[in-house]
């Protein structure tokens, strides 16, 4: 293993294949950072060119572009509220607010050095976890795999703040909206009412866009501000006091960054779930969370670029142990790893091994450039939301149309942003909040997916299955614990006043 750990990172430290990493960095922390372009389509771009190299050259090309891109997506969601993929939109809940106060550069110091952390943790399990977690991963099946989207639908309540109620309305409406599409088990067309573009049902980027980026854009021009109410302050000072953030809550990124790597295991999950289950966990077992979480507290931008960063080490242990994509963007990068000679699955633990271990090195390598480029460009970042409204409305409802209309090439989908925009103006205005709506919509299908497939395998007996009745037993914490916490801070609430 020593051998093939020295060959792999020899092999991505030649010249030019080094050369091609710093290409992938520069094209994720630019390109990808646009809303709705994501990772997906700078890989499809770059595949033709990836067939020309070497094996250790394609892997630092087109590799490089996934592994560091929820770094840059951080970006846009902090200073904008405009997700720059589906890794990124619990990033917005207290990373937009920060920026709104003036505190950017310390939103933004804190997620890039807690990328480059939880990139590092994921790239570590990554390391020593293939030999230990291979009877687990085959062990879980769709039951285990629903009960696990069961304990997501959970956290509805954790995002909901002080209205439980309203968070679990707008979760289920959420899984409603779901629905909308073709039935995976019987192909009927559900609530599309005749209209093609609804076949496959709402895309995730042009909702999280209207849901989130368009009620704020319509209060930026009520207010005739910009984006940060705030002086910025010193905004070295802000950086600084940004990376002592990430390695005050070292223990939060630790568990944000396992929870993470667990996620990514999971085939079929995938980034757009990573992030809100590290940001409930956090709000759930943070000191004081339930009341500063959706406000600016710089843990819930923590949490949630440890955990989506890690990911990455986790998605590619069923990758290059078992031949199963992690992730939508993997199976990309799948196919373009077989046509360069380099087939997934049991020659990646045995005659190349040191392929493996030059993804290893390169998450590590890749996430630290990346984070230092990002933290040298923090100053010029944060100054970007002092801008004028007249200039930056124009530009964000540009990008927000853009990225809307990328996740489909339909025109459709930008009409879909604008109409979900609306819903969220009225959502926010009324104080319902809007996660759990987000939520819902994400989970709905994986959950209807899994279910379906349990019934027609165990038929009602998946219920009683070991591994369903343990995660149900973590489902029932998911949902006492906070009401525990509400009993206990109420009860030391009435302490204090007598």
């Amino acid at each position: 293993m020593v051998e093939a750990a020295l060959e792999g990172l020899y092999g991505i430290l030649q010249w030019k294949a080094f050369l091609l990493m710093m290409v992938g960095i520069v094209i994720s922390s630019t390109l990808v950072a646009m809303p709705g372009i994501g990772s997906k389509t700078a890989i499809a771009l770059l595949l033709p060119i990836a067939f020309t190299l070497n094996k250790f050259e394609a892997i630092c090309l087109i590799m490089s572009v996934w592994a560091v891109s929820n770094t840059a997506n951080s970006i846009t969601s902090i200073l904008f509220s405009v997700p720059g993929g589906g890794g990124s939109q619990a990033t917005i809940m207290d990373g937009y607010p920060m920026a709104k106060k003036g505190e950017a550069a310390r939103a933004l110091a804190a997620a890039f050095t807690s990328s480059a952390i939880g990139g590092i943790i994921g790239a570590i399990v990554l390391l020593v976890a293939i030999p230990i977690l291979r009877p687990l991963v085959l062990l879980l099946g769709p039951p285990e795999f629903f009960m696990l989207v069961m304990v997501g639908i959970a956290m509805v309540g954790a995002l909901s703040g002080k209205a439980p109620v309203k968070g679990i309305i707008a979760g289920g409406l959420g899984l409603i909206i779901s629905m909308v599409g073709v039935h995976i088990i019987t192909g009927l067309h559900r609530f599309t009412f005749d209209q093609i573009f609804l076949i496959d049902g709402f895309k995730l980027i042009p909702v999280t866009i209207g849901l989130f980026a368009i009620p704020e854009l319509i209060y930026m021009g009520v207010k005739g501000t910009g984006i940060s109410d705030l002086p910025l302050g010193d905004l070295g000072k802000g950086r600084r006091q940004g990376i002592k953030d990430a390695f005050t809550h070292r223990w939060l990124i630790l568990r944000s960054s396992l929870i993470g790597v667990w996620v990514g295991i999971i085939p079929g999950l995938g980034s757009a779930v990573a992030d809100w289950f590290a940001y409930g966990s956090a709000k759930q077992t943070c000191p004081g969370a339930r009341e500063t979480f959706g406000k600016g507290d710089v843990r819930g931008v923590i949490a949630v670029d440890a955990a989506t960063n890690a990911k990455e080490g986790g998605s590619l242990i069923p990758t290059l142990a078992f031949g199963i994509p992690g992730s939508s963007t993997l199976a990309l990068i799948f196919g373009g790893l077989i046509i360069v000679g380099i087939t997934p699955g049991r020659d990646m633990l045995t005659k190349d091994l040191h392929l493996t271990f030059s993804m290893i090195w390169l998450l590590i390598i890749g996430t630290i450039i990346t984070s230092i480029l990002c933290l040298a460009f923090t100053r010029q970042l944060a100054m970007a939301t002092k801008l004028r409204p007249t200039l930056m409305i124009p530009v964000i409802l540009a990008m927000a149309v853009i990225g809307s209309f990328a996740a489909s090439s339909r025109f459709e989908d930008v009409l879909i942003m604008f109409a979900f925009g609306t819903i969220g103006y009225f959502m926010r205005a009324g104080g319902w909040p809007r996660p759990p709506l987000l939520l819902g919509l994400v989970l709905g299908p994986i959950a209807e997916r899994h279910m379906w497939t349990s019934v027609q395998l165990h038929g009602a007996d998946f219920l009683w299955r070991p591994g369903v009745l343990i995660i149900f037993a973590l489902l029932v914490v998911c949902v006492a614990y906070p009401m525990f916490q509400d009993r206990n801070a109420k009860l030391r609430a009435q302490e204090t006043e007598a």
